[in-house]
């Protein structure tokens, strides 16, 4: 009796992560399936007109008719999202340790740097234009200056949050300022690192697409502003649900990536 309970409590061990997992998939796509098949029945019985909110049956026909097209533009919307990210990680993760590390940074560079954060980013890509042309340099740039914030404040709190007492026990045992970062201080900052990082690939995503309104010829902004410059409502929601697509893979790939890196972090939602 006694090893037919271990087995029963291993099984059980082994079972409540994945019923987690399919609860956290399946509750969502059950929401969203309702309110598909909600929004096409009203869009049928009222007989709404395609040009104000066409049916998601027609939107699912067009990415299937005009997916290519999609594609195409979908490509520089996502590379340059992912090359924003990028600048925005190294950048916001660097000046977040000096913040942590430096009084002077604390002191002076960080007010700065939330004050920045107060100006509207959108106000600020005829400045980029000017500065950068119209090419890929400003979106990038607008990109980056929206998605760093997080990084900056995230990896600041996980660095200085780390209890006191750790650190001076590190130092009773001499251990070296490089020690006590690697072994102590980042470990514990990681979650929060995670956290903006899961915030800074939303922003890369909402500062291309903003500034593909503006600037670009290509990239899913331009081809949403083009769809309504036409009145293509269908093409606009279609260039939208592609638009969902890339942000939730990006956003999906953050998250794979901290399971990996955080693997002592105990499961959590189960």
């Amino acid at each position: 009796m006694g090893d037919d309970a271990l087995r029963e409590h291993a099984r059980e061990t082994v079972k409540a992560p994945l019923v987690g997992r399919a609860r956290q998939l399946l509750f969502p796509a059950f929401v969203a399936l309702a309110l598909l098949i909600l929004w096409e029945g009203v869009g049928a019985l009222a007989n709404v007109p395609a040009v104000i909110l066409p049916r998601p049956s027609l939107i699912g026909r067009l990415i299937g008719q005009r997916w290519e097209l999609l594609l195409k533009h979908a490509y520089p919307t996502t590379v340059q999202s992912i090359l924003g990210f990028l600048c925005a990680v190294v950048v916001g993760v660097g000046l977040g340790m000096l913040v942590s590390f430096s009084r002077f940074f604390r002191e002076a560079v960080y007010p700065l740097i939330i004050a920045f954060q107060v100006v509207p980013k959108v106000a600020l890509a005829p400045v980029f234009i000017l500065w950068f042309g119209l090419g890929g340099t400003s979106r990038l740039v607008l990109a980056f200056f929206i998605a760093f914030f997080p990084m900056v404040v995230n990896t600041f709190t996980g660095l200085d949050s780390v209890d006191p007492t750790m650190i001076r026990m590190a130092r009773a045992f001499h251990a070296s300022r490089f020690t006590i970062f690697w072994k102590i201080q980042l470990p514990h900052a990681m979650p929060y690192i995670f956290s903006g990082l899961k915030i800074s690939i939303t922003f890369a995503v909402i500062g291309i697409v903003v500034a593909e309104f503006v600037t670009a010829q290509e990239g899913l902004g331009y081809l949403i502003v083009f769809s309504e410059g036409n009145l293509d409502t269908p093409m606009m929601m279609g260039s939208l649900v592609v638009l969902s697509v890339v942000g939730i893979l990006l956003y999906g790939a953050v998250v794979g990536l901290e399971k990996l890196c955080i693997w002592w972090e105990p499961e959590r939602g189960t």
